[in-house]
């Protein structure tokens, strides 16, 4: 094997125009031929008949080796003479020659080589290298591309930001639930609400406001007297405690009692703001009561004779506004779309302006979103004929 590598590695550095080194390998590959050569004129001619070899192996083996070694021997005496007339280079040691590299598994072959004569043109096709952009034109491409989906981005986040502070607005003014509520006001008589009526009947059919302040009052005197006594108790205890330990000295063995009434005495420390804090709080509550004392009493009397509808009504139109008629409970009673406000509309023609403002603004949401559409197309548009081009 060791010959036959050195044998076509002496063929490649042959073509490839080192001949001299083509020289030394052969002579290499000559001295292991002949070693190869003795080795099979060696071998048995009766062979094991566990070995799997014929009779005709040996002969077999000295034919391929003494034909191998023809060959070796006839192309490096053709190898010499050429180098002796022609190429005159010198052969190297067979010590310096180098490892014989692994074979590549293909060897490239020109186009020009393989179609010699032919159109190569019409084989190939086309060169596929002649439409690849250059990267200038795809960095500026790119570029491009990002500006447009920034103004994009921009332009969206507007529109949505738009939309946000619209649905906000009418979500605070309760648009468009609340022209509903009115407009259904305008077709019925109006009457008071289950929430109203309740509370007008919890007032009439409870005790005045103004006793349950009174039992308030009553309940924080009679916590403040049982606090105070408690305290009285305790100093009284602490009193008798120091008084007989003064008196038989060592022989008291009681604990101080300041130690032991301690937790006791912060319980009714916390208890007397808490009181105070709670007092304070009543006083708040009083003086708004007072404030309203005739609300309540209007409330509870409208309860007691059945006129609950006509009170709310009252109580909306001097919430309002004035009222064109005067002042009788009978004309108080009159629908709210007659009643002018300090405009000069009335409410029904308020609800209607009300509500064209409203068509408006969701005229000017839908053309809004059609020009951001508009705008992504065109946009797209114009990359898509940029690329094109």
């Amino acid at each position: 094997m060791n010959s036959l590598a050195q044998y076509y590695q002496a063929l490649a550095d042959d073509d490839a125009n080192s001949h001299g080194t083509a020289i030394s390998r052969l002579q290499v590959a000559e001295t292991s031929a002949k070693d190869a050569n003795k080795l099979a004129s060696a071998f048995p001619g009766t062979v094991p008949a566990n070995s799997n070899l014929t009779a005709e192996t040996g002969a077999t083996l000295t034919d391929i080796t003494k034909r191998h070694l023809t060959n070796v021997q006839e192309k490096l005496s053709e190898l010499i003479k050429d180098n002796d007339y022609i190429y005159h280079q010198t052969i190297p040691a067979h010590a310096s020659l180098a490892v014989i590299p692994k074979l590549p598994a293909a060897k490239a072959i020109p186009v020009s080589e393989l179609y010699a004569g032919q159109d190569i043109q019409r084989i190939t096709g086309p060169d596929i290298f002649q439409k690849i952009v250059p990267m200038s034109v795809t960095e500026s491409a790119s570029l491009y591309d990002e500006e447009k989906a920034k103004l994009v981005r921009a332009e969206t986040e507007r529109v949505e930001t738009a939309n946000s502070e619209m649905a906000a607005s009418l979500d605070y003014l309760r648009l468009p639930n609340a022209l509903q509520v009115l407009k259904g006001g305008f077709d019925q008589e109006l009457t008071a609400d289950d929430d109203f009526r309740s509370w007008c009947d919890t007032l009439a059919s409870r005790d005045a406001p103004g006793s349950i302040f009174n039992y308030l009052n009553a309940s924080k005197d009679a916590i403040v007297a049982a606090l105070d006594k408690s305290s009285k108790q305790l100093d009284m205890e602490e009193s008798v405690c120091e008084k007989m330990r003064s008196k038989y000295e060592g022989e008291w063995t009681q604990q101080p009692s300041s130690r032991l009434t301690s937790t006791l005495r912060n319980d009714i420390r916390n208890y007397r703001d808490a009181l105070e804090e709670a007092a304070h709080s009543d006083s708040q509550l009083y003086s708004k009561f007072r404030q309203h004392q005739g609300d309540f009493d209007e409330m509870s009397t409208a309860s007691e004779t059945g006129e609950v509808d006509v009170l709310f009504q009252k109580a909306l139109i001097q919430f309002g506004g004035s009222s064109r008629s005067g002042g009788s409970p009978a004309a108080a009673q009159g629908n709210l779309i007659d009643d002018d406000f300090h405009d000069g509309l009335s409410v029904a023609e308020q609800v209607a302006k009300v509500e064209e403002i409203l068509k408006k603004l969701n005229l000017i949401k839908r053309e809004r979103a059609q020009v951001l559409k508009d705008l992504k197309e065109k946009v797209m548009y114009t990359f898509t004929v940029l690329e094109v081009s």
